[in-house]
């Protein structure tokens, strides 16, 4: 609850006028006339619609010792209110169910509409387990979160953050490095971005506090500010108006930073023993290496959404603030980090090709790395490959190719079959010689034709055993 504090003489008037019922109804010259009689100095008396969102009825009374807003309306009789009390907490509910927060400087309707692209119904949400209704929504943060997005707030929202701006050569820099290939990387380097953020928007005198006081002062400081606005930075409400279930209800800005406090404090700074979330995405495992799952790569988009987050914090808890709450434009900045990340792209397509083949031509290792071992880029060339080389062959000699299979990431091979009168022949296609004995003896079970890129590479070794004709792709010559 949020209380504020009044002269007893201004509360007094909502008092006796509250007991009686009258607010409804009472006119402006009663409320003055008791002021008086009170001896208070009035400086205006006016009527006004306070909140953000849903807008309420009420006196908003200025004096010398201080302002207040007396409600024309209670909270049980305003129809919209009652309404949306059971959306507003499932809504809140469904954030908690997949480990999120409700994101901020993104349209409502494009965060509702890449939900349902994933397949949750956010009403529903209740039926689905926790590991199953997380992992579903992995795939609706790359659509919220999206380049534009991304983009956008790094070059507009975090250059006019006192709290971000210094972060942002970092940021994009990680943001390269991520659509260089190098996601884990990326990932890492923007963790701990978040705390200091916390810190700087705080200020110095709060450093000896925990991180959890931290969190919440700096929520509590947001929160506060909002509410100035929402009562027209008017010093006393009634408690029941300031009841944060009801703030919640009544004000959106609100509502996302509770649920980015809830967020905070129940997952990304949860304690490690008692974390339990599908993304990993918790500052404690990460710092102490406590496992890998916060290697998921979509935690790229989870560390950017709460920068993201942090910066519409600060709109509110640090003064004089330069961050807009709408959505960001595109400006010059933002078009040459869209040329840089599409560079990346282009590049990493090109430096996988060449690497692949290098390593291939010459039997090198595919060594993996944290971001992935280049299984997508192979199984492409064993589809070329299949394609363009061992079908094109067959045709060229009227066999009919069909039942060509998807590439096999165990064992990285490829098969179809071919048919020529009443001859029936199985290939293979393995990306390199050097493949298991058990995967050549597995193959040659049901394959006439075993083939593998590269030049052989102790095929003796490796294929003994393998009842099939065993050849490289360059030296295989189709059977008539």
């Amino acid at each position: 609850m949020f209380t504020r504090n009044i002269h007893k003489d201004i509360s007094a008037i909502w008092y006796k006028f509250n007991g009686l019922s009258k607010w409804a109804n009472i006119s402006l010259d009663d409320v003055q006339a008791l002021a008086n009689e009170k001896n208070l100095e009035v400086i205006s008396i006016d009527e006004v619609n306070f909140g953000y969102m849903l807008k309420i009825k009420g006196v908003l009374l200025k004096t010398s010792v201080g302002s207040a807003i007396f409600p024309r309306e209670k909270l049980k009789d305003i129809e919209l209110y009652q309404k949306n009390i059971l959306p507003t907490n499932n809504l809140e509910n469904f954030w908690k169910a997949v480990d999120w927060f409700s994101p901020a400087f993104i349209p409502n309707k494009k965060v509702y509409d890449a939900i349902k692209e994933s397949g949750i119904e956010i009403i529903n949400h209740g039926i689905y387990r926790p590991e199953v209704i997380q992992k579903r929504f992995e795939g609706s943060l790359t659509s919220v979160y999206n380049l534009g997005n991304i983009i956008s707030t790094t070059e507009i929202t975090f250059l006019n953050s006192v709290a971000i701006s210094r972060h942002v050569p970092l940021i994009r820099e990680s943001i390269l490095t991520f659509y260089s290939g190098m996601k884990i990387v990326a990932i890492s380097a923007l963790i701990p971005i978040v705390e200091n953020i916390i810190t700087t928007i705080l200020g110095s005198s709060n450093n000896d506090l925990t991180i959890v006081d931290k969190v919440n002062k700096c929520i509590d400081k947001a929160i506060e500010a909002v509410i100035d606005m929402h009562l027209l930075n008017a010093d006393w409400i009634p408690d029941e108006y300031l009841d944060i279930n009801v703030l919640k209800v009544t004000n959106e800005r609100i509502f996302i930073l509770e649920t980015i406090r809830s967020w905070l404090l129940n997952s990304f700074y949860k304690k490690t023993d008692t974390y339990q979330n599908h993304s990993g995405f918790n500052r404690h495992v990460f710092a102490h290496a406590k496992s890998e799952i916060w290697h998921n790569s979509s935690n790229f988009f989870r560390a950017l959404g709460v920068i993201q987050a942090m910066a519409f914090v600060e709109c509110f808890a640090v003064d004089n603030s330069k961050i807009s709450t709408s959505v960001p434009g595109h400006d010059e900045n933002s078009e040459v980090l869209r040329q840089e990340v599409f560079a990346c792209l282009n590049y990493q397509a090109i430096k996988q090709q060449v690497l692949t083949q290098q390593k291939n031509s010459q039997n090198l290792p595919f060594n993996p790395t944290s971001s992935g071992d280049g299984w997508l880029t192979r199984a492409t060339i064993l589809s070329d490959k299949m394609n363009n080389e061992v079908v094109i062959r067959l045709r060229d000699n009227n066999w009919d190719c069909y039942d060509i299979s998807a590439p096999v990431q165990d064992g990285e091979f490829i098969s179809l079959q071919a048919k020529k009168n009443n001859n029936v022949i199985k290939v293979a296609l393995l990306f390199s010689c050097a493949s298991s004995n058990d995967l050549y003896k597995s193959l040659a079970e049901d394959h006439d034709y075993i083939l593998y890129q590269g030049a052989p590479y102790y095929q003796d070794e490796y294929a003994r055993g393998a009842d099939a004709i065993i050849r490289p792709l360059n030296a295989w010559i189709a059977p008539e």
